[in-house]
């Protein structure tokens, strides 16, 4: 196991309907994906879907562009903000939502 990891966060976007929070560095993260994707291939993140997954947190989906510039500028006085990631949640969507399947802690 490894100890929590802290993370700064910032806010990207994706397509034109999902914001997200970026943690900042995101290489702990993209190794762990990676190390879950090489034990378990037959069962890519997000299906294959995607040739790069990229760590987030989605914040916003589905909403109109001037509701996520809305979100956007509530949240520029507040970031960057810093957390202690301590655990990674498996999530599984169900073709309707996501839901959290199990947790996995990082520290000891």
């Amino acid at each position: 196991m490894t100890d929590a990891i802290a993370f700064k966060y910032r806010t990207g976007t994706l397509r034109t309907d999902v914001m997200y929070l970026v943690p900042e560095p995101d290489t702990p993260l993209r190794r762990l994906t990676q190390a879950i994707a090489d034990r378990w291939p037959e069962a890519p993140p997000y299906g294959g879907r995607f040739a790069e997954v990229v760590p987030h947190l989605t914040i916003a989906q589905g909403q109109e562009g001037a509701v996520l510039e809305a979100i956007e500028a509530d949240l520029a006085g507040r970031l960057p903000f810093t957390s202690r990631v301590a655990s990674v949640e498996l999530m599984v969507h169900d073709g309707v939502k996501w839901q959290e399947r199990a947790s996995f802690a990082l520290g000891e």
